[in-house]
């Protein structure tokens, strides 16, 4: 690696690119981040962490400051129709798998800035140009700057991926058939550590609880044959009371809390590309590989990624060419794995088919839940190994660490 420090801009200070700033540094990049809010992130709801994901985050040291705000996966129940009994499909081991506010972790993972570390608040990137020296970048509001490379961790509607490839979101994004609104709502269950769902044909409803929080998160979802165009907070909940105004359980109250509620929503889409780097850009995250809400494997994602692009590029030893090329290999298993849950699990609150569908996905799980019965335990798909021993510094390699 040159003695220069390279230096490295990224634009997203959310998980994936304040995550990776921390590995960058410690790879002896010299990373600046801008991100457009003026403050570090405080937007989200729960994300659930896997095993392999929480031993990245043990080895940047952020567990110890999420201590009290995490908690284990909540156990699910199906409702099929309003007076049904609900039906819990067979639990699994969750091993180190832990659920944490998107809040809160951010948080984390800034407070884990390396030093020499910049944040530029309030500010994006407006052009990019490649020399043969390095990236000139323009900014909205600060003045240019030459970085040697450029990571695009600025999120599904990425503006470094339009910049450097061009197009818009649709043209990277997989519409998955189905919009969906999070947000939260007073605790109407009075019970932890529990995600219950009332599934109809082509719609669902959750609740769930969060660590460390009385209120809970609601989600409403439902099929279309084509994502809506950019709705207000008023369009967003006049659409949803419409499409939820005639079901039961818990959905009135929680149409009622809607109204005063900042609603998330958004289409249910995945970005997939065939490469993720192009010149002296590379893109990190849902920016290049977002595997839907519904796949809850998006933090992870950005958390595996981060590790493995700044590992990568210390690998390459300066040709950051060979260093992109790596961190796809390192990440391609990864990213079709989670995308492969995301229709999975859409599948599973808001059936498709009709009330056919609705019937099979009943019948599905009551069979899950007798079979789960006569067995101790039921199988899953396990993510894929990641080679976390590969992508830490040189310095902090043991040789016995296995993959995460």
């Amino acid at each position: 690696m040159p003695s220069r420090k390279p230096t490295i801009l990224v634009s997203g200070g959310g998980i994936a690119g304040s995550a990776f700033a921390h590995w960058a540094v410690r790879h002896g990049f010299t990373p600046t981040v801008v991100e457009r809010f003026p403050d570090v992130r405080s937007e989200g709801f729960r994300i659930e962490i896997s095993a392999g994901g929480r031993r990245v985050l043990e080895h940047m040291g952020a567990v110890d400051l999420l201590d009290g705000e995490t908690g284990p996966p909540p156990e699910l129940e199906f409702r099929f129709g309003e007076s049904a009994a609900p039906v819990r499909p067979p639990g699994v081991s969750v091993g180190d798998e832990t659920v944490v506010g998107r809040t809160a972790l951010v948080r984390a993972l800034h407070t884990l800035r390396g030093p020499g570390t910049e944040y530029v608040f309030g500010d994006s990137v407006t052009a990019l140009e490649e020399t043969p020296g390095g990236v000139d970048v323009e900014f909205e509001n600060g003045p240019a700057r030459r970085f040697d490379l450029v990571v695009g961790a600025d999120g599904l509607h990425s503006n470094v991926r339009r910049l450097v490839f061009g197009g818009t979101t649709a043209d990277h994004a997989r519409y998955l058939g189905t919009n969906l609104a999070i947000f939260s709502v007073p605790d109407l269950t009075g019970q932890r550590d529990l995600s219950s769902a009332l599934v109809k044909p082509g719609r669902g409803a959750v609740l769930t609880t969060m660590p460390a929080r009385d209120d809970l998160e609601a989600v409403l979802l439902h099929r279309s044959a084509a994502a809506p165009r950019s709705l207000t907070q008023d369009g967003i909940k006049a659409e949803m009371a419409r499409v939820f105004a005639d079901d039961g359980w818990e959905v009135p109250r929680i149409l009622e809390a809607m109204r005063d509620a900042h609603v998330h929503f958004a289409p249910s889409q995945q970005v997939r590309m065939d490469v993720w780097s192009r010149g002296r850009v590379v893109l990190l995250g849902d920016a290049a590989f977002c595997p839907d809400p519904m796949s809850g494997m998006g933090a992870v994602l950005a958390l595996k990624g981060a590790m493995a692009l700044a590992g990568e590029l210390a690998r390459a030893g300066g040709d950051h060419r060979a260093g992109f090329f790596a961190y796809e290999a390192a990440m391609r298993p990864h990213v079709e794995h989670a995308q492969s849950l995301g229709g999975l699990a859409v599948s599973g609150v808001a059936p498709r088919g009709g009330a056919l569908g609705f019937q099979a996905m009943r019948a599905g799980v009551r069979l899950l839940s007798l079979v789960s019965r006569l067995v101790s335990y039921a199988p899953r798909d396990d993510e894929p190994g990641f080679p976390l021993a590969r992508q830490l510094p040189a310095a902090d390699r043991d040789g016995g660490l296995e993959a995460a």
